[in-house]
C-alpha cells in the first residue's frame, strides 16, 4: 500500500473519529452544539460522504450508527435543547446547507480517487 493511500486513509479515519467525538459533546458551548447536531445528522442521515468514507475504510456504517444510538453522550440534554432552537433555525436558513451538496460532490470525488488507487494497487 502506498504512503499516499495510507495518509488518505488516516485522514478519513480522523474525519470519522472527529464526527463521533462531536456527536458525544455534552457541554453548552453553542459552536460545539452546532457541531454535535451536524455530526449526528451526517452519521445518522446516511450522508453519501459518510457512507463512502465507511466503504473506503471497510467499516459497516451501522457499526458507527449503533455507537451513536447506544451512547448516552449523544442524547440532547434539556439544557442543550434550550440553546439549540436558534442554532437549528440558523442552520436550516444558512447557505451552508445549500452549498453542502457541492462540497460533498468534491469530497466524494476525492474518495473515489482513493478507491481507484486502491484497486490499481491490488
Amino acid at each position: 500500500m502506498s504512503t499516499q493511500i495510507k495518509k488518505e486513509e488516516g485522514f478519513i479515519t480522523a474525519i470519522l473519529t472527529q464526527a463521533v467525538e462531536d456527536a458525544k459533546f455534552t457541554g453548552l458551548n453553542k459552536y460545539m452544539l452546532e457541531q454535535k447536531i451536524e455530526s449526528i445528522n451526517w452519521i445518522m442521515g446516511n450522508d453519501p460522504q459518510f457512507l463512502m468514507y465507511c466503504k473506503l475504510l471497510n467499516i459497516e456504517p451501522s457499526y458507527i450508527q449503533n455507537k451513536i444510538r447506544t451512547t448516552g453522550d449523544t442524547r440532547i440534554t434539556s439544557q442543550q435543547k434550550v440553546l439549540l432552537k436558534p442554532i437549528v433555525e440558523k442552520l436550516l436558513k444558512s447557505k451552508k446547507y445549500e452549498e453542502n451538496a457541492l462540497r460533498e460532490e468534491s469530497d466524494v470525488d476525492i474518495a473515489l480517487n482513493l478507491e481507484s488507487e486502491r484497486q490499481l494497487g491490488k
